[in-house]
């Protein structure tokens, strides 16, 4: 009855912290949702008005020049003939305008002598191709210089709600005798209800400080205008445009860092509550009602001494042992130790269980693991030691394009070892995401971990990115074992890093150094923790790494999961019936085709 009541009460508790998680988590993602997306539509506005400006100040450097264009684009657009290719064209077109220049006005300075509403039809022409060149390879520097979707600038054509789009955002082609040119003048109905900010931009002369989000046949964006003033009055609307697809990458990238971070954090909160809960209350209470019973079933005196030290907190549950410690009190120095001991084996059974199943459970064992992927194939493997270690291995895509591979050993055993493997692995993961860069990621982690390493924990890590079109292997060391590396010829070499760096969290501020390696079809990298070298048989002789690279002599085509499978049966023959004290960590990549 005893056992039922254990269950039933801590279940509840369990339900209502797992309950009371899911519905933060819920409740932090929105918020976090709502602020991010404010945080990100104000950033990118300003950061569209800052283009506009700095559009709008170079164009005013010579705006009685373009004022002009744009009003002789409008009768003699068609005569530019613009190649769709143009980005090496705007140089060429000042040379033959120069060049024109000179032959029809010798001895004369063009802006001083000759404006360009004074120039001749001919040299009118290549001054305004010049003028048009140069400008729309402006707007594209722009687009380039601050990762827009589109920068153009329009005009009113006079109709009905009608814009041309002197300089258009995206490129089209037309084909003009057959020469491919840039489609010009593009005109277009700009609905008033969707370009609300355009419009009112236009008409006041002003900015609005908001933007125009809107679909179109190119996708979803946000929009910013900035007005073109001439004279007291607006000739046109300078606009630039951010892909809203792109925007709400970052907002999604910032809330999950954001919610992940905070559900670990809440995860282990909440574990340490329940254990709280389970230990200073459940159990105390339990416990006291198997002791009174025990009592009342054999008149025992010395459960007395029980009683009273192991509930003497000074609580209601203390008081209420207390009452009952006062009855009897010769089975206490029995009962005591008794209790002692059991507690204790059962503190560390419990313990080396949860260290266990932390292992366990944080390492990818579905495999394949990408059954879609036909470049490469991979297995791994670990046996943990009697005693927990903190080996872990891990993979997984950075992109479509490349894939982490990751070997490390923490230092030290048992649940502290456990939980640092736990961290470091999240941190190199999540850490991968975002820079995709070894020494980076080696870099980031190390500070992470150093922060508040009161345990003075440290893990040995090799990381590689390996880069499935073109093959390389980029990666970097901090302390970890060499891998090795099996050609399809049957040939092996140690990947060796050009300098050994220091572990993981043993010193903040640490350099990392990326290597890069040149893998090839059929070539398969072989890593694994100190616990196949230095497995030790009854003898006390370590396997070591001779034995490690004879045992994969002759695998180099073997499924790589038959592969670890006979590594481990080799080791298994070597070490006898010597008790293994490490865990045997081992991960097998082969690189099957290239693009």
């Amino acid at each position: 009855m005893t056992g039922t009541k254990r269950e039933s009460l801590l279940t509840k508790f369990v339900v209502f912290f797992a309950i009371f998680i899911v519905v933060t988590v819920i409740s932090s993602a929105v918020a976090t949702y709502s602020l991010q997306t404010k945080h990100y539509h104000e950033q990118y506005q300003d950061l569209l008005e800052k283009v506009n400006r700095n559009i709008e100040d170079e164009i005013k450097e010579n705006l009685s020049d373009f004022v002009y264009l744009q009003s002789w684009f409008d009768e003699h657009y068609d005569e530019l003939e613009i190649p769709f290719n143009y980005p090496d064209s705007a140089y060429d077109a000042k040379q033959n305008f120069d060049r024109a220049f000179v032959r029809e006005y010798p001895g004369k300075m063009f802006g001083e002598d000759v404006t360009f509403e004074g120039l001749n039809d001919e040299v009118k022409l290549l001054y305004a191709r010049y003028l048009y060149l140069y400008w729309l390879t402006t707007f594209d520097r722009m687009i380039r210089d601050y990762d827009l979707e589109y920068a153009y600038y329009i005009y009113p054509t006079g109709e009905d709600d009608t814009m041309c789009f002197m300089f258009d955002g995206p490129r089209e082609e037309e084909v003009v005798d057959g020469k491919s040119q840039l489609l010009l003048a593009y005109k277009a109905h700009q609905d008033r209800s969707i370009h609300y900010n355009m419009w009112k931009t236009y008409e006041t002369g002003q900015t609005t400080g908001e933007m125009d989000g809107y679909d179109n046949e190119y996708g979803h964006v946000y929009t910013y205008a900035t007005p073109l003033n001439y004279n007291g009055k607006t000739i046109g609307v300078i606009l630039t445009d951010v892909s809203y697809d792109f925007v709400k990458s970052k907002i999604r990238m910032t809330v999950l860092g954001i919610v992940g971070i905070f559900v670990v954090v809440l995860g282990l909160c909440s574990a340490g509550m329940i254990t709280f809960v389970k230990r200073g209350i459940l159990e105390r209470i339990l416990g006291l009602e198997k002791q009174v019973a025990d009592y009342t079933e054999t008149k025992n005196p010395e459960l007395a001494q029980t009683i009273a030290s192991e509930n003497h907190i000074k609580d209601e549950i203390g008081s209420l042992a207390g009452g009952f410690s006062g009855m009897i009190t010769e089975l206490h120095e029995y009962m005591d130790n008794l209790t002692a001991v059991t507690k204790e084996k059962e503190r560390i059974s419990a313990e080396l269980n949860v260290a266990t199943e932390i292992q366990a459970s944080m390492l990818p064992r579905i495999f394949p693991p990408f059954p879609d992927r036909k470049e490469f194939s991979l297995f791994a493997s670990m046996d943990p030691a009697k005693e927990v270690g903190g080996d872990f291995y891990d993979f997984f895509m950075v992109d479509n394009d490349h894939i982490a591979l990751v070997m490390a050993d923490v230092s030290g055993k048992g649940i502290p070892a456990a939980l640092f493997m736990a961290i470091s692995k999240v941190l190199i993961k999540d850490s991968a995401q975002e820079l995709k860069d070894p020494a980076a990621i080696l870099a980031h982690t190390n500070e992470q971990l150093c922060e508040e390493n009161d345990a003075e924990l440290f893990v040995t890590v090799w990381l590689g990115i390996v880069d499935l079109k073109t093959g390389i292997l980029t990666f970097a060391d901090a302390g970890h074992e060499y891998p090795v590396l099996i050609h399809a010829d049957g040939s092996q070499e140690l990947i060796k890093a050009a300098k050994k760096r220091p572990p993981v969290a043993t010193l903040e501020g640490i350099k990392y150094q990326n290597n890069e390696l040149q893998l090839k079809t059929g070539d398969t990298v072989f890593l694994y923790t100190d616990g196949v070298p230095e497995a030790t048989n009854k003898d006390n002789e370590l396997y070591g790494m001779e034995r490690t690279q004879k045992a994969l002599t002759g695998l180099e085509h073997t499924d790589v999961k038959e592969m670890l499978s006979l590594v481990r049966k080799d080791v298994d023959a070597f070490v006898g019936d010597a008790v293994q004290f490490d865990d045997l960590t081992m991960l097998a990549f082969r690189l099957e085709e290239l693009e």
